[in-house]
């Protein structure tokens, strides 16, 4: 038991290690419902993935041997992705097509729930996970042999109903709105009941509703900064706190870099950069751009969740910059990211 502590805690220890380093967004993780049972599921962070090992043993001696193992496997795909994150500031990751939860930070995932046994299936689909003021509720109920279909929009913890939409199926896709208001609270969830061949079926999403926090309003030219390029970003800030601002950079249609800045912003009209490491830009782009802002006020503790602002930008276009005008010297890690690498190293030997 005490080597098991030892060992979790160390795995924490090396993935909270590389997540501080990477970071995230958080995504919905929505559930069907069966029947007439509505849950509710928590939004969680995708981490980065730890190999876990199946321990077997028969005595004292091989099960320490097999848990020092799992330490050293564990360690060692971590120190993997640590080291090639290492190769560029945090501020500035390399972004590929793969890279779906940077891509579409706000997606949500469609809900489905069979109807019968020929594969049949009814879906609800919202046009985002994170809605904020002035912003409508867009939903989609689609599905096969549909005779009713009645969505309800309420509040997760009280169960307040809003708003109750009823429709008389006649087609196999209906588009829903639910008009913004500032009043309601952060966590909601529509619930569809479907009536299919005279069999209610239904379905319920989650979502999340608030005020903004802040307000992207523009962006100014690209300048060289030493060995990045930097955009200023000007925003009207509500509450004053911790930011984050991410951003994804495009060069010839493809993503190559998701940036990332931080700032504490107090309230009114405000500044902050967005930054790209020469080693990130493709020197052969005579224009890049920039989208899927995210504006994020920090959670100041774990009993607080974090806010998230608007943006009146969806895309921005960077032309003419010179890449040569840049420095271009590798990145050298700090001296915190090395003692985290050497952190890591000594666990995987």
């Amino acid at each position: 038991m005490k080597n098991f502590k030892l060992w979790a805690a160390i795995a924490l220890l090396a993935v909270a290690t590389l997540w501080g380093f990477l970071g995230s967004d958080s995504q919905a993780i929505t559930q069907t419902v069966v029947m007439s049972e509505i849950e509710v599921i928590e939004a969680e962070p995708a981490v980065p993935t730890v190999q876990t090992v199946e321990i077997k043993h028969t005595n004292t001696k091989a099960k320490d041997i097999q848990f020092d193992d799992s330490i050293k496997v564990a360690a060692k795909q971590v120190v993997i992705q640590y080291q090639s994150a290492l190769r560029f500031p945090r501020y500035s990751q390399p972004l590929s097509k793969y890279d779906t939860d940077r891509l579409t930070p706000n997606m949500f995932y469609p809900v489905s729930m069979p109807t019968d046994e020929q594969g049949g299936k009814l879906t609800i689909k919202l046009a985002k996970y994170r809605f904020i003021y002035p912003e409508n509720i867009h939903v989609n109920i689609s599905g096969t042999e549909i005779d009713k279909v009645s969505v309800t929009l309420m509040d997760v913890d009280t169960k307040t109903v809003f708003k109750t939409q009823s429709l008389v199926a006649s087609q196999s896709s209906y588009d829903i709105k639910f008009k913004a208001n500032k009043d309601y609270p952060r966590n909601l969830q529509v619930v569809a009941q479907v009536s299919v061949q005279n069999k209610k079926v239904p379905v319920v999403a989650q979502l999340q509703y608030m005020q903004p926090s802040a307000k992207l309003l523009s962006l100014g030219n690209a300048f060289s900064e030493n060995d990045k390029m930097s955009v200023p970003l000007n925003l009207e800030v509500f509450k004053a706190g911790n930011y984050r601002i991410r951003a994804n950079l495009y060069a010839l249609g493809e993503p190559i870099a998701h940036l990332t800045t931080k700032g504490k912003l107090s309230e009114g009209l405000q500044t902050l950069s967005l930054s790209a490491h020469w080693s990130v830009l493709n020197p052969q782009a005579s224009s890049m751009s920039l989208s899927e802002f995210v504006i994020e006020q920090m959670s100041p503790s774990p009993a607080q969740p974090s806010q998230f602002g608007s943006s009146e930008i969806e895309h921005f276009e960077i032309k003419d910059f010179v890449f040569d005008s840049l420095q271009q010297v590798p990145y050298q890690p700090s001296k915190k990211e090395l003692n985290s690498l050497t952190f890591l190293q000594n666990l995987a030997n």
